[in-house]
């Protein structure tokens, strides 16, 4: 039974007044890779956020329970915000380089931490280039700008600038959905690598994904968690029905779809206009699926969706550039 690293007990979320995590208790093992797994608004972001407390950064939200990290309860009035932080690095959705140098960018959080000597800094920005496999891409331009690298090697870097402040976990959201398939693949043979140094989290719209590096996976689904277990019993012999319909991409095989619209070839914010023109002209409770191959889409136009107060039933990848993004029109 692997070491538990991350323990989380009854813990609820509400924004102004919706309840977007409901109860949720679970054990993240250290040193593994746990995938959480669900549709578009079902609160694997907001769970994700919960465990750096970067929620408390959302207006009008409110938890309550308890999350864990080393024995240390993080959401305790005592804990130490930059130290909690420190000990979980972010790769986010979409890269986010420092408008500085590739060698500043990962130098910047050591330096911030009190690492002064220059040849210490040296060796820990090419370890943690190396660490994220972009040390032989760049080590002869580590002064160039950041923003002239591809955005595949930029996402990597924002892998090594939270490599250098040596966390304990690694939290990754959709962290290669706005990626091309090359650089997807960098990202993925990285995780796997690290999983034996760090514990790491990932949030991921892509089932496949999630099958490919998983070790323990957390199903969750209108705020609630509908199963979690070791990764090779959830996917291959799920006790939820539930979960067996997301993992085989027939979740919604019972809904009635009243009107779907192709936007493949578009880009956001236009897959998002499309589809609320759509609705504008459908009766509410009527279901409106999107077809997309824009990845930005695939997590900006249900967040769109839900901030109009429609409800989205489900994002699914129907191959390896399209997916289908069904909307329920609420008023």
């Amino acid at each position: 039974m692997p070491e538990t690293h991350i323990s989380i007990h009854d813990l609820n979320v509400y924004y102004s007044g919706n309840h977007a995590l409901k109860n949720i208790s679970v054990e993240i093992p250290r040193k593994q890779i746990t995938a959480i797994i669900g549709p578009s608004g079902c609160g694997k972001s907001t769970m994700l956020k919960c465990m750096n407390r970067l929620i408390d950064l959302t207006d009008g939200v409110r938890y309550t329970g308890k999350i864990q990290i080393d024995n240390e309860d993080i959401f305790d009035k005592k804990t130490d915000l930059i130290d909690i932080r420190k000990k979980l690095g972010l790769l986010a959705q979409k890269p986010t380089p420092l408008p500085m140098s590739i060698y500043e960018n990962v130098a910047y959080g050591p330096r911030i931490h009190g690492m002064k000597k220059k040849s210490i800094l040296d060796e820990k920005v090419q370890k943690c280039l190396i660490t994220a496999g972009l040390w032989d891409e760049v080590k002869d331009r580590l002064d160039s700008p950041a923003s002239r690298l591809s955005i595949g090697q930029q996402q990597r870097l924002c892998l090594a600038r939270g490599l250098a402040v040596e966390p304990e976990i690694i939290l990754c959201d959709e962290p290669t959905s706005a990626l091309d398939p090359v650089s997807s693949q960098h990202i993925e043979e990285q995780l796997l690598k690290l999983r034996d140094d760090y514990t790491i989290v990932i949030v991921t719209h892509n089932i496949h994904q999630a099958i490919r590096l998983a070790d323990y996976v957390i199903h969750l689904y209108l705020g609630e968690m509908v199963e979690h277990g070791p990764a090779d019993e959830v996917f291959e012999n799920p006790k939820d029905e539930r979960t067996r319909a997301y993992i085989n991409g027939t979740f919604l095989a019972d809904v009635k779809i009243d009107k779907v619209i192709n936007t493949k070839g578009n880009q956001c914010p236009y897959n998002f206009v499309y589809a609320k023109q759509a609705l504008h002209d459908m009766k509410t409770g009527e279901t409106l699926k999107i077809i997309v191959d824009d990845p930005t889409a695939v997590t900006e136009v249900p967040r769109g969706m839900e901030a109009d107060g429609h409800e989205v039933l489900n994002v699914k990848q129907t191959n390896k550039t399209d997916w289908e993004i069904v909307i329920k029109k609420k008023k």
